[in-house]
């Protein structure tokens, strides 16, 4: 997985990258903001993670947290079915102007690393639909 500083153009997904802003792309070797998160934050980006929507990219192959000093390397590991020390998909979120694109091994991130995401996008996480819902994919619009 490639490091993106939080709230910058997510050039990962090249087609998107202006319409789009980078959260939770961590890597080791770069400092991040730790901390403590609303336990009703992190459990509606559970639910929005555990299906998350997504436009017709294909992952080659899945990538192995490296903040873990031994639980990334363990295959298997999740959280209800949305993502762990392991992960290939990404949730798309949308915000007031741009949407947000995280690894879904956020949820990860967040509960055994202590990262805490920019305050953005944990409120449009509070706001978003239900993933998959048309409400969701009218507001996703990447330009």
């Amino acid at each position: 997985m490639a490091h993106f500083q939080d709230l910058t153009h997510c050039s990962y997904m090249r087609q998107w990258e202006q319409s789009s802003l980078a959260v939770g792309w961590l890597e080791r070797g770069h400092a991040y903001p730790r901390g403590a998160v609303e336990e009703k934050f992190f459990a509606a980006l559970l639910r929005l993670c555990a299906n998350p929507w997504q436009p017709p990219v294909v992952s080659a192959g899945f990538h192995v947290c490296s903040l873990c000093q031994f639980a990334g390397r363990l295959k298997g590991t999740s959280y209800f079915g949305a993502g762990g020390a392991t992960g290939t998909a990404n949730v798309f979120i949308p915000g007031e102007t741009q949407v947000f694109i995280a690894p879904t091994m956020i949820v990860h991130y967040i509960d055994a690393h202590e990262y805490v995401p920019p305050m953005e996008f944990q409120d449009a996480v509070l706001q978003c639909p239900e993933m998959r819902s048309p409400l969701c994919q009218g507001s996703c619009r990447l330009g």
